[in-house]
């Protein structure tokens, strides 16, 4: 493999971005994976983060890139590329802005012009890698061939900044201290600490970050997590059902936010699908489903290749809260206290709930404004939660969804029945004492319950027990101690499920 380390690569304004190459030792164009980041593309994956289970372990492995070796071996150049302002890439820091996403497009097209390019490049990587891949395709650089999104949000205020209008304090946090702070080149540019809490609402500053999916026109690999019920999952299935391709694939799957890209199955798709649209390989995605999903069964799956998310055939049903319940038939006119807890009754036959889900909730509050934070769980037969495997390997809930009240406004062209679309672009105060309607959207799930087990839906007033995925920022928070929830009746609260067949 030769490798050629602090290449600098000028972009349109002639601020030069910083790149190392990988290439294969054979003569002649191949080619090229590109990635951003402000990770630091020399920083050895040891000195940021213990190195995972399916992670090769070699002194070339960085933070959430293709792995060099193995691609190189497979006649690919792989390209690493520091974010301007941090690494080895002066200038001043404008995270996931316009910048940003210009200067990866001058990557791509300095890496697609090069004597050693067949002039095919694509993006690939994990977590932020995707997330520029997913911007840098919006801005349609010529060379750019295809697009691998592993796990990349999509809709920067919605699944980052702010899920449904709440600040996520822990994860900006944590993120910015152990992964910005560490590689910036100067004091230049906003500190996302500092700036996001000032603009709660979906403003100027967020839409500057806001990714044009209906302009991506290039084959895509859309990588989702059903894990990453905090940050990525959402935009892994908006971005793969709204760009614009006309060869584009959705692979949903179960893990750590790391290990399943480096594993072999997860290996051979990418190779499969690079092959096919970088190296002209036209039978490489032959018997490959636009759409493969793991099927959960508590933490066993199965894999099921289909045609689309929601799946074709979805039976939407409504499972109405009652007074600690959950069931299909609506229960008498009530109120409950928020926090609650609602259970289904132990199921007789296997319950499959595949697909996005979206809650209904009549409330009534003595305050202004409230966080509502739900959560979707699957109980065993002993009434014991089985937590799906979050980034970390962690312990999460099946599914999770959010909705600061204020922020209750819907556009009706783009809400669907099971995904409401809020604005989030103004806050309308909620009436003391008046039952108002709150439409909740929780994330895709895949939840199948067997004979025996139950689903619940819980409310919480905080999520400061999540550490790095809380929504707990002190001047931010609006705790919902007092309110009811109405069942039943005229103002009947129900969770919308995807029921599969």
């Amino acid at each position: 493999m030769r490798i050629e380390r602090d290449i600098a690569v000028p972009t349109r304004d002639g601020t030069p971005v910083v790149v190392d190459v990988f290439r294969p030792d054979e003569d002649g164009p191949v080619p090229v994976i590109a990635s951003i980041s402000p990770y630091g593309k020399g920083v050895h994956w040891p000195e940021r983060y213990p190195q995972y289970e399916h992670v090769p372990h070699h002194e070339h492995m960085v933070w959430e890139t293709p792995d060099p070796v193995w691609w190189t071996d497979r006649g690919y150049a792989v390209l690493r590329a520091d974010t301007r302002g941090t690494g080895a890439s002066p200038g001043r820091l404008d995270l996931y802005g316009r910048q940003d996403a210009e200067d990866f497009h001058d990557v791509i097209e300095w890496a697609g012009t090069q004597p050693w390019s067949t002039g095919k490049v694509a993006s690939s990587g994990i977590s932020w890698l995707a997330m520029m891949g997913w911007r840098a395709a919006a801005l349609r650089p010529p060379h750019l061939a295809a697009v691998i999104a592993w796990e990349g949000s999509t809709d920067f205020y919605r699944e980052a900044a702010y899920q449904g209008g709440l600040y996520t304090h822990g994860f900006i946090d944590f993120w910015w201290a152990r992964q910005i702070e560490p590689q910036r080149t100067g004091a230049e540019g906003d500190d996302w600490r500092e700036v996001l809490p000032a603009h709660p609402l979906l403003d100027d500053y967020h839409r500057a970050r806001t990714t044009d999916l209906e302009n991506i026109t290039v084959p895509l690999l859309s990588g989702a997590n059903w894990g990453g019920v905090q940050l990525h999952l959402r935009g892994n299935v908006e971005g793969w059902r709204r760009a614009a391709s006309e060869h584009k694939w959705l692979v949903a799957f179960t893990g750590t936010h790391i290990d399943p890209y480096y594993e072999d199955w997860a290996l051979e798709l990418q190779e499969r699908f690079l092959d096919r649209f970088l190296k002209g390989e036209a039978d490489r995605m032959d018997g490959v489903a636009p759409v493969r999903l793991a099927i959960r069964h508590g933490r066993e799956t199965t894999w099921r290749d289909t045609t689309d998310l929601p799946l074709p055939g979805t039976d939407w049903r409504e499972l109405y809260l009652g007074a600690g319940t959950l069931g299909f038939d609506p229960p008498a006119a009530g109120t409950v206290p928020y926090p609650s807890t609602f259970d289904t009754d132990p199921v007789t036959e296997p319950l499959e709930l595949t697909g996005p889900v979206a809650l209904r909730l009549w409330l009534t509050a003595r305050q202004d404004d409230l966080d509502v934070f739900a959560r979707v769980h699957h109980l065993d037969a002993d009434g014991v939660p089985i937590p799906a495997v979050g980034p970390q390997g962690q312990d999460v809930p099946m599914a999770m969804g959010w909705l600061r009240a204020s922020h209750r406004a819907t556009d009706p062209e783009r809400s669907e029945p099971y995904r409401p679309w809020h604005p989030h672009d103004r806050a309308v105060p909620l009436v003391a004492g008046e039952p108002t309607l709150l439409e909740v959207e929780i994330w895709p799930t895949s939840i199948t319950l067997a004979p025996g087990e139950r689903l619940r839906l819980e409310f919480a007033v905080s999520d400061s027990e999540l550490g790095t995925m809380a929504h707990d920022h002190p001047d931010l928070r609006r705790p919902a101690e007092g309110a009811v929830v109405h069942v039943g009746g005229e103002h009947a609260s129900h969770l919308l499920v995807p029921v599969i067949g």
